[in-house]
C-alpha cells in the first residue's frame, strides 16, 4: 500500500508541474530532453586562430619569434639614435687622432686638426650605427622569413619584425650618409688670404 500512495503522490506532482507552462522543461526527465547535435565547426579549433588553445602563449615558436622581433626593432632604433658604445668609440677615435696629430709636432695642418676632432669620430659613429642597422635588417628579415609560411603566427610579431626591418633600412641610409659626408659635409678650413 505504501507503494500505491507513493505512486499517487508522484503522479499528482507530475500533473501539477505539467499544468504550469513555465515549469514544463523542468518536469521532463533528462533522458527525454531533445538536444541539437553540436556543430563541429563551433567546437573545433581553427589552427589559424591565434586564440586557439594550440597557439596559446608559451609555445616555443611564439616567444622566440617575438623576442627576435623586439631585438630587431631595438637594433633598428639604436642604428638611428646611436648607442653608448658608438659614443664611446667616437670619443676614443677623437682622442687617438688628437694624440697622433700632437705627436707629429706642431699639431699638424688645420685640415688635419679638423679631421681629428670632427671627421674620424663622425665616421666611427657611422660605422657602429651601420653595423647596428645591418643586424636589425638581418634579424628582422629572418623573423619575417620564418613566420611568413606559418599561418598561426601572431600578428604583432610580424609587425614588430617589419618595424625592425624598416628602422634598420633607415638606419643604414643614415649611417651611409654620415660615413660619406652626404648629410653634413666635414668642416673646411678657409684658405689664408695671403696664400
Amino acid at each position: 500500500m505504501a507503494t500505491e500512495s507513493t505512486k499517487t503522490k508522484q503522479s499528482g506532482t507530475e500533473k501539477s508541474l505539467a499544468d504550469d507552462p513555465a515549469d514544463e522543461a523542468v518536469s521532463e526527465p533528462a533522458d527525454q530532453l531533445v538536444t541539437e547535435p553540436a556543430d563541429p565547426q563551433d567546437t573545433a579549433y581553427d589552427e589559424r586562430d591565434p586564440d586557439a588553445p594550440g597557439t596559446a602563449p608559451g609555445r616555443p615558436g611564439d616567444w622566440k619569434g617575438g623576442a627576435f622581433a623586439v631585438v630587431s626593432a631595438g637594433l633598428g632604433l639604436a642604428s638611428l639614435t646611436g648607442t653608448a658604445f658608438s659614443d664611446m668609440l667616437r670619443e676614443r677615435k677623437a682622442l687617438i687622432e688628437q694624440i697622433n696629430s700632437g705627436a707629429q709636432g706642431g699639431g699638424g695642418s688645420a685640415a688635419d686638426q679638423v679631421n681629428a676632432v670632427y671627421g674620424a669620430p663622425w665616421h666611427a659613429a657611422a660605422v657602429v650605427n651601420g653595423i647596428s642597422a645591418v643586424l636589425a635588417l638581418v634579424v628582422g628579415g629572418l623573423v619575417l622569413a620564418t613566420l611568413s609560411g606559418r599561418p598561426g603566427a601572431r600578428g604583432w610579431v610580424k609587425s614588430v619584425a617589419l618595424g625592425g626591418v624598416v628602422l634598420g633600412l633607415l638606419g643604414l641610409v643614415v649611417a651611409g650618409g654620415m660615413y660619406f659626408d652626404l648629410l653634413a659635409a666635414q668642416p673646411e678650413v678657409p684658405s689664408s688670404p695671403g696664400g
